[in-house]
């Protein structure tokens, strides 16, 4: 932003010719051909999705397209055998998806319906002028050529060129530069001083601006196509699903495949091997697992949703958790985009505007107070609650709030009766004010840029007195401004003079002091920039404002200590391969950057295999938001653009919410690993049985119902407590997760399939036996399956896999650390869990209805005793197995 364009070197006279446009503006008659040529002077920044198609894209994802896959694979098998119960696996499987989709759905379109209230940034009506009158008209039919009008507290509505006028502009959410600048109309010749564009907020002044862009035509609308352009990738939650259906698919047709031929070798008939195999492809996935991760990630969601943080897509949830790199804009997310005072220099003392005591005793205190009230343009008013608020240019408004704090605005103003006053000009560089004291004295206060009122300067007030402005002091002044310039800080030079005359040329000059300024740090950000170096996340500052405003806000707030900062004219001529190696080279910060440039240096980060979260608010923040793995925008003072751009948006615009996210976003990574954990274990003693079947002349353990009743019965609810677990308490002191690691790892399943499952399994079958021999049974001989004996045999093999699973879902509450300590935290979810799961086998057992439903029968009281001992089993293997890996044996780890 910043360029007139082609008119530039251009006459007004010409630019009217090239628009067909006059002093008097348009006629009515030539707007209709306008709009039809230029079209509609607004932006869609957020394309409103039919509630119908949101819904339909939910069946289009990896897991539920698996789940359905096996409910038409279940579905065939019931054709074939329809006593098997194959066909309430196929229905519990829609069942699965269907809620599924409506819990995604739900939280999808509260995010939707949220977005549409936020578009709102284009004003609604604009004066022009139309035939030499000043009309009221909609923003949307602007055209180039029109004449526009514009006033302090407006927002610009089209890109354009002032033909009359001087505006004070606020561009920061185009160019992210924190300092208002200066546009007027041209005194001969258009230059980039002239140029205005859309989404600018007039702070002061007025005037008619020749409008030149509209709509996408405009510089804040190639902004909006760019980051619409901009691809983005699948999040690292949606990979690692993909990675894992993929690895769970493979394992289903591979186990099914083989035993289908190994049953066919040893004579079985066809379609009984097929019924077979495809009851083992069936169990091998985890219906409950789909329901549980959408839960785990929504109430994650509705968590942050509580701290400020509005979550676009729930999947965006775990990315934060994985974020390696955060590419942060400086005005408005790090700091407060205002100017206040940061430090004072007087009496040749430099004190800290936050620190009261010193400057009340410092002599020239008093006296700097009254020129910081006094040459001042800004304008008092009354908000609610009686406080003070003041409008107008933000230096001044910086000075009026200190002076507001220290002795009140209006009170010290009160004492003087202003005489004459000489406005800031950009060729004399300051302002001055003579005011009458109450005992008819003239007092002329001065403030402007340093080397020119120090200049102005013959005196100076120190150690309490007005005495000669001696050389070296001169340089020591003019030094000190220097430096904080050279800190990116905005210097002002006070002065005054005691005079007899109104006259406002400043010469003979007291010195005061100076006065620095800044836009001012968040007070919550050093605290979350500690967090984050504490989790091994690296903050990089990407700013269109000047470097050494740049350096110098990444340096207080201790992301870095001695940056190199790379300039977007430096960034232009640097090969992609150039700005890897500075990125990995150490600290850097990069200042007056153009949005394309943070477009390339996110691109750089993912090449560099980081995973990458982008803060920001303005619309040149956008593009780089869309290509990050997270985008973060501001809900306060964030543009449409910026919200469309972002999978995350921070109502609060707290930098530190972001930390909390984080955090959040870890917890749900390790809860979905827990719970997957947990869920697969009991695969393996749902699986055993089909084969030992097939491979062995017994009866089924197991039936298909009663699988049925393990993934979405009791297996649920401990899921879903395990997928809500509090953070461990060191979760934001470890690095950030390899990118490498996956959600579900070859340990993952030998965890699960070859320790805690095959535990479960031949627990199982040592029950399931007991109670068969214990009945006399014998080894090869047939039994009906509506047999008591069968019954009581199939219900306490189930009864053993879910009082295993009780020890498991305790074991899995950590990875690494013994569970041990979490016995005594309570989780209400798996609490409950622990409940239905008993009350369930208890009503299966003891209760005909569902004993006849799920295939059970009571069976003699001392077999409880077998299965009781299975939790205490199970959880004590898995102490065990994380006792070894916290010893170093690596493969046992999960």
């Amino acid at each position: 932003m910043g360029s007139a364009g082609p008119l530039n070197g251009k006459s007004l006279v010409e630019a009217f010719i090239a628009f067909h446009s006059g002093a008097e503006g348009l006629q009515n008659a030539d707007v209709p051909l306008r709009q039809k040529r230029y079209g509609k002077n607004s932006i869609t920044f957020h394309r409103s999705r039919s509630a119908v198609w949101m819904f339909l894209a939910e069946f289009a994802r990896f897991f539920p397209l698996l789940l359905l896959a096996a409910a038409g694979l279940a579905l065939f098998a019931h054709t074939l055998s329809p006593e098997e119960g194959y066909g309430l696996i196929a229905a519990a499987l829609a069942g699965v998806v269907l809620l599924n989709a409506v819990v995604s759905f739900v939280q999808n379109y509260k995010v939707e319906k949220l977005m549409i209230s936020f578009l709102d940034y284009i004003p609604k009506q604009v004066a022009l002028l139309r035939g030499g009158e000043k009309v009221v008209a909609d923003a949307e039919e602007v055209v180039p050529g029109d004449i526009l009008f514009v006033q302090e507290g407006d927002k610009v509505s089209a890109d354009g060129i002032i033909v009359e006028g001087t505006l004070l502009l606020d561009e920061s959410i185009l160019t992210g530069e924190s300092v208002p600048v200066e546009k007027r109309g041209p005194d001969t010749i258009i230059s980039d001083s002239s140029a205005v564009f859309s989404g600018a907020t007039v702070i002061t002044g007025a005037a008619k601006i020749l409008v030149t862009g509209t709509g996408r035509s405009t510089g804040i609308g190639a902004i909006s196509q760019l980051s619409q352009a901009v691809k983005q990738d699948l999040t690292p939650m949606q990979k690692e699903l993909r990675d894992f259906v993929r690895k769970i698919t493979w394992l289903a047709l591979g186990i099914g495949t083989l035993f289908f031929g190994i049953g066919f070798l040893i004579g079985n008939p066809f379609w009984t091997n097929l019924i077979f195999a495809i009851g083992i492809i069936v169990a091998n996935v985890p219906e409950g697992l789909l329901p549980t991760v959408t839960l785990a990630l929504t109430q994650s969601s509705v968590r942050m949703g509580r701290r400020n943080a509005v979550v676009k897509q729930v999947l965006s949830v775990e990315t934060l958790g994985s974020t390696t790199v955060i590419c942060t804009d400086k005005t408005g997310t790090l700091t407060q985009n205002r100017l206040a005072l940061d430090r004072l220099y007087l009496d040749f003392t430099e004190l800290e505007a936050d620190d009261t005591e010193p400057l009340s005793r410092n002599p020239a205190g008093r006296t700097a107070l009254e020129i910081m009230g006094l040459c001042n343009d800004a304008i008092a008013t009354s908000e609610n609650g009686g406080h003070t608020l003041l409008k107008g240019d933000p230096t001044d408004v910086a000075m009026g709030n200190f002076v507001e704090q220290h002795s009140g605005y209006d009170a010290l103003r009160s004492h003087f009766e202003l005489r004459e006053s000489l406005p800031f000009d950009a060729e004399q560089k300051y302002m001055a004010a003579t005011y009458q004291t109450g005992g008819g004295v003239l007092y002329m206060t001065v403030k402007g840029a340093p080397e020119v009122v120090i200049g102005l300067c013959t005196q100076v007030h120190a150690e309490g007195l007005v005495r000669e402005l001696r050389g070296e002091e001169r340089e020591t002044l003019l030094q000190r401004a220097e430096s904080y310039a050279a800190d990116g800080l905005r210097v002002l030079a006070l002065a005054y003079r005691v005079t007899d005359t109104t006259d406002t040329a400043a010469e003979q000059l007291v010195f005061v002091g100076l006065v620095a300024m800044t836009d001012p740090p968040r007070p919550e950000v050093p605290s979350a920039v500690s967090a984050c170096k504490s989790a091994g996340i690296r903050i990089i500052v990407i700013s269109g404002d000047k470097s050494e405003t740049v350096s110098y806000i990444a340096r207080r707030l201790g992301i870095v200590t001695a940056p190199r900062v790379i300039t977007g004219e430096e960034l232009s001529t640097m090969q992609s391969s150039a700005l890897c190696d500075a990125l990995a080279g150490g600290e850097v910060v990069f200042a007056r950057t153009a949005p394309e440039q943070k477009l390339m240096i996110v691109e750089a980060l993912k090449q560099m295999d980081e995973v990458v979260a982008v803060t920001g608010d303005g619309v040149n923040d956008a593009p780089a938001l869309k290509r990050a793995d997270i985008g973060v925008s501001m809900g306060l003072r964030g543009t449409d653009v910026a919200k469309e751009a972002s999978d995350i948006i921070l109502l609060d615009d707290n930098f530190a919410t972001i930390i909390h996210a984080i955090e959040e976003g870890r917890a749900v990574y390790d809860n979905i690993k827990k719970f997957i954990t947990y869920i697969l274990t009991s695969n393996v003693p749902e699986i055993l049985p089909f084969i030992a079947y097939v491979l062995l002349p017994i009866p089924l353990p197991i039936t298909v119902v009663q699988i049925l009743s393990i993934d979405l019965v009791t297996d649920m609810l401990p899921a879903i407590g395990l997928g809500n677990e509090k953070p461990e308490s060191d979760i934001m002191h470890r690095p950030p997760r390899r990118r490498d690691e996956r959600l579900v790892s070859l340990r993952t399943f030998l965890r699960s399939y070859g320790v805690i499952g095959m535990a479960e399994a031949l627990l199982a079958f040592g029950v399931f036996f007991a109670v068969l021999y214990g009945g006399g049974w014998q080894w090869g001989g047939e039994l009906a399956t509506d047999a008591s004996l069968y019954r009581q045999a199939a219900v306490a093999f189930l009864a053993t896999i879910i009082f295993g699973q009780m020890g498991n879902v305790m074991a899995c509450r950590t990875n690494r650390q013994s569970a041990l300590r979490s016995l005594a935290v309570p989780n209400r979810w798996i609490a409950l869990g622990l409940v239905v799961e008993g009350l369930f086998i208890a009503g299966v057992i003891y209760l005909p209805p569902l004993g006849n439903f799920f295939t059970a029968a009571p069976f003699p009281a001392e077999v409880w005793a077998l299965i009781f001992t299975a939790p205490f089993i199970i959880f004590g293997i898995e102490e065990l197995r994380k006792y070894f890996v916290r010893r170093g044996v690596g493969f046992l780890a999960a």
